[in-house]
């Protein structure tokens, strides 16, 4: 989890030989590839994402509007915030029914 200190990053980097994954929270998605671009990072979490939109992939490639996170279902101790978010077919099917 990266929480600012920039220096100390890089020089996690520096001597990490193994994969880096860097936890930005609440990085914009237009943002999200700068740390592998930049050589800081080897992964990035999209692990908010992936939550919110079960067809992440397919949104990403297609430009497609993300569902947003409903953060007051996060560590809930039912499936409401985790398995119940549309995917793009199942919005514009809801949509041609209205």
């Amino acid at each position: 989890m990266h929480l600012g200190n920039e220096k100390l990053l890089q020089d996690i980097r520096s001597i990490w030989t193994n994969p880096l994954l860097v936890n930005r929270a609440g990085r914009a998605l237009e943002d999200l590839s700068l740390d592998i671009e930049s050589g800081l990072a080897d992964l990035v979490p999209v692990g908010v994402w992936s939550l919110a939109n079960p067809d992440l992939v397919e949104r990403l490639q297609k430009g497609a509007q993300l569902n947003e996170a409903d953060q007051s279902t996060f560590f809930g101790l039912g499936s409401k915030g985790y398995t119940d978010y549309p995917t793009m077919e199942e919005l514009e099917s809801q949509e041609g029914l209205q």
